[in-house]
């Protein structure tokens, strides 16, 4: 199992377990995300139903798993390789599609409530493909990892202190956005790189957070952040 979460409602993820499915947000605001029609279509009317989707990202290569959700449902969704899914503890929900990144149909999902058994799989005569793991390119796939911070955590009123983030990925074109919840410490963290540098204020703790955002096309878990709790003494 590549990942795996529960869905309840429209968009309340919980238990997550891994880092490839995200869920997105609608363009227009609101809480379900607009999807063309995928069943018993009418090729003379489009119709759309409000859906949670998911963009699933394995090895550089992406599709969006559409789920036919309303506020009491709930589901979980595991993730498998090469963009396999399995479906539990289905509550209020009929189906479900697998889409391609340019929002073709591969399959969709009949559940319980509509098949009145198993969950069927259904393939379209003239559905696309499944993105190939092994197709070139799809190696070029990075990521930047955790991100960690190290400087020291425990300083005096006064010390100049110099605070460093570094990540555990591959990810290239990185960006650092660095942030404290500390207001008389927050000057010195504006800076937007690897390091930050400045003069200790106060003897509260504080906590100095950033986020590492990366330029690469095919960066699966952008951004990520890391943070270290300094204690004054």
């Amino acid at each position: 199992m590549s990942d795996s979460l529960v869905l309840k409602g429209l968009k309340d993820v919980r238990k997550h377990t891994g880092s490839e499915m995200l869920l997105m947000n609608p363009k227009r605001g609101g809480n379900s995300y607009p999807v063309k029609k995928w069943w018993a279509a009418n090729a003379s009317q489009t119709t759309y139903v409000g859906c949670s989707v998911f963009k699933v990202t394995q090895a550089g290569l992406s599709v969006y798993l559409a789920i036919d959700t309303a506020e009491m449902t709930t589901i979980r969704v595991d993730s498998e390789a090469a963009f396999v899914f399995n479906f539990y503890n289905i509550h209020q929900i009929s189906r479900a599609a697998l889409f391609t990144d340019s929002w073709e149909l591969i399959e969709h999902y009949a559940f319980p409530k509509i098949s009145g058994g198993k969950i069927m799989t259904v393939t379209p005569p003239s559905g696309a493909s499944r993105p190939d793991a092994d197709s070139p390119g799809a190696e070029s796939a990075t990521s930047i990892g955790t991100v960690s911070i190290t400087g020291n955590d425990t300083p005096t009123d006064g010390d100049t202190v110099i605070y460093t983030a570094s990540n555990t990925g591959d990810a290239g074109n990185l960006s650092y956005a660095w942030s404290s919840d500390d207001a008389d410490n927050k000057p010195f963290v504006t800076f937007t790189g690897a390091s930050v540098e400045g003069v200790w204020s106060g003897t509260d703790a504080t906590v100095i957070t950033c986020v590492v955002t990366s330029g690469d096309a095919d960066v699966e878990d952008s951004p990520q952040s890391g943070s270290i709790t300094v204690t004054p003494v």
